[in-house]
């Protein structure tokens, strides 16, 4: 299958575009800088420059792909949200979607989060669930509305907190619990929708392989976990203790608005996955994290 990915050299593309290699598929990475992207990328690899809030060239480099994979975007949690960098998150998503979804003719996979549902308490929710009304929420909302624009079968794929010890939430987690600083953030009683890296990737070639999947897939594990409980499992597979909780009032000090994503409780259930037969490798956190932090 030849393969189209967007945000090829962020933490998810990386292991997507490796994975895809291995597979034997075709892949065109778009990037912003390609002789950057060509240290990182495996060889074989066609890399496009490309700005994708801006009509170019690129477009016709992914017009013939099978899929198309959306993944870049400015990082929800990479800095403080002022009013300059929420304009840089809807520009960066909701007008680059438009663009690479305007030129993709085959499957269009995008990328989405669970943000989209807002703070629900221990509601349990399913794709079939209403979206919040918050900032993020409202991102999300303008985010794949953008991608449905697409002439083809359209996947917007939720994602919950991708464990990854290379990168992301758990690797900025693993300092302070290895020193025994670590604990649940503010209540602990939110939960924290989570999926492993691994089981992305196996999520996004399951979707797709198959063409009856449309519209919002959840893609998070199926074990709900609290805040709490997420800190007391890594603590265990460290061999640390996991007691020290982070204020909401401090947490708010040091991050600003994205505090309020972080104390966010979205008990999210992955329905379409398993309704269309896909397995999960780690269906428990336990198991991820074991098998995640002994392999690195």
């Amino acid at each position: 299958m030849h393969i189209a990915i967007t945000g090829a050299t962020g933490l998810v593309g990386r292991r997507l575009v490796a994975d895809c290699c291995e597979r034997g598929d075709v892949v065109t990475a778009l990037t912003r800088n390609a002789a950057a992207a060509a240290t990182l990328l495996p060889t074989g690899v066609e890399i496009v420059e490309a700005t994708l809030t801006e009509a170019g060239p690129w477009q016709d480099a992914i017009a013939g792909a099978e899929a198309v994979v959306h993944l870049a975007g400015a990082g929800i949690m990479d800095r403080r949200w002022n009013r300059s960098y929420k304009d840089l998150m809807v520009t960066s998503r909701v007008d680059s979607t438009r663009l690479v979804a305007a030129a993709a003719s085959g499957t269009f996979l995008c990328a989405s989060a669970v943000g989209i549902y807002g703070d629900r308490g221990d509601e349990v929710l399913d794709e079939s669930s209403q979206p919040g009304s918050d900032f993020l929420a409202e991102l999300c909302c303008r985010w794949e509305a953008a991608a449905e624009e697409a002439a083809g079968r359209t996947v917007c794929l939720r994602l919950g907190v991708v464990l990854d010890p290379r990168g992301g939430a758990l690797r900025r987690m693993l300092g302070p619990f290895r020193l025994g600083l670590g604990g649940p953030v503010g209540h602990g009683r939110q939960f924290m929708p989570w999926i492993s890296w691994m089981d992305l990737v196996s999520a996004m070639h399951h979707v797709l392989g198959d063409e009856e999947v449309k519209g919002p897939v959840n893609a998070v594990a199926p074990e709900s976990v609290t805040s709490r409980e997420f800190g007391r499992h890594l603590g265990r597979v460290l061999g640390r203790p996991a007691i020290l909780p982070l204020p909401r009032l401090l947490l708010r000090t040091m991050v600003g608005e994205v505090a309020r994503v972080l104390v966010a409780s979205q008990r999210v259930e992955p329905r379409a996955l398993e309704e269309g037969g896909f397995t999960f490798s780690h269906s428990t956190l336990a198991k991820a994290l074991t098998r995640m932090l002994r392999r690195e």
